[in-house]
């Protein structure tokens, strides 16, 4: 075959171009350390990294909401805890106002205390996560308790994404805490069977609870008002039906007025009744405490599991991604001399003028 000039010329600056290319690339991979620095230099590898990348900003989303929803449920553990030590003082206060050397103007100091527990048990059941009511269920942006014990709230559960189709409740209704209602059986609080999930499931849901509020509304007329004289401010309901001791729960603002009128009457009956709901309700914050400890430890272990999926994808994509420092050294000192040795030898082949074919 026959090789001309012009062929001896091409091929030295294809030679040339791909030399130069390689080193440029190579340069490239040293400088950034980075094996891929765009798509074309591993496909499959560039579209792995980028899965990986984009599940990396999803779990750090979930893990702020986990974070956002443990820091609620803290601060609603602190508040049970308060609500429980507070409970216990009034017990204490009701056993000794139980007792027959305690009559007359002790029973009245004591009331006093306990008028003192009924303001701070309506200042934890309205107490606030930043914004937001942590115990009026969806409705959170308004009290959730008036003075008197009244609820205002729902039972909503207030959902957060810890994962890709997976949500967890981070918040308890103050229904259940403070009014003993809807308690699940065997010690567990009843969560509802469907969280709405959507907009119109939500506004479903928020029909529903009218229709119930209604209905109680209706149950109500049998009730009557009557003020005692511990009742200052506040009206005491009574029905046929004990809201102290009634299955479902006990009502905490119902057994500190009680207690209080009681005292206020010396009426030792009335204050010796007081005692085992107090227990009951002493009982049913630990549930709600149990129950809040619970997701809590879900939450940690969710948010563990994310923090080691993060790592490992961001171990996956360093193997993909990350040059190896040696190999590129070697193979950008084996093309820098390739490239020197193409220009060399195309130099004495480039050698020749137009004069020399003129001889």
């Amino acid at each position: 075959m026959r090789i001309t000039d012009k062929m001896n010329q091409n091929q030295f600056l294809s030679n040339a171009q791909k030399n130069r290319t390689e080193l440029s690339n190579l340069q490239n991979q040293a400088a950034t350390m980075k094996r891929i620095n765009k798509p074309s230099d591993d496909p499959i590898g560039a579209a792995k990294a980028l899965e990986n990348r984009t599940e990396n900003k999803n779990l750090e989303q979930f893990d702020r909401n986990i974070l956002f929803a443990r820091s609620f449920l803290e601060n609603s553990e602190s508040t049970l805890s308060q609500l429980s030590e507070s409970l216990v003082r009034a017990k204490e206060l009701a056993l000794q106002g139980a007792n027959d050397t305690n009559g007359g103007v002790p029973r009245q100091m004591i009331a006093e205390e306990i008028s003192q527990i009924y303001n701070s048990v309506v200042e934890m059941s309205n107490r606030r996560f930043g914004e937001r009511y942590i115990f009026g269920g969806y409705q959170t942006t308004e009290a959730p308790f008036t003075k008197s014990g009244e609820f205002r709230g729902d039972e909503g559960q207030i959902q957060i994404q810890n994962h890709k189709g997976q949500f967890l409740p981070m918040n308890l209704s103050g229904s259940q805490i403070f009014l003993g209602e809807n308690l699940g059986y065997e010690g567990s609080i009843k969560r509802p069977s469907e969280v709405p999930q959507t907009v119109r499931e939500l506004q479903d849901y928020k029909l529903t609870e009218v229709i119930k509020d209604i209905e109680k509304d209706v149950n109500r007329e049998d009730l009557l008002e009557s003020r005692g004289p511990a009742t200052v401010g506040r009206v005491q309901r009574v029905s046929q039906a004990d809201p102290i001791n009634s299955s479902s729960g006990a009502n905490i603002f119902s057994l500190m007025t009680t207690l209080e009128a009681a005292l206020r009457t010396n009426d030792k009956t009335s204050i010796q009744s007081v005692l085992e709901p107090l227990d009951q309700a002493l009982n049913q914050i630990n549930l709600a405490r149990a129950e809040v400890g619970g997701r809590l430890n879900q939450m940690n272990a969710a948010s563990d599991g994310i923090q080691k999926t993060i790592v490992d994808n961001k171990a996956q994509n360093s193997l993909i991604e990350d040059a190896d420092l040696f190999k590129v050294m070697t193979d950008l000192n084996k093309s820098d001399t390739a490239l020197k040795a193409t220009l060399e030898t195309s130099s004495k082949m480039m050698t020749q003028s137009l004069l020399d074919f003129l001889r």
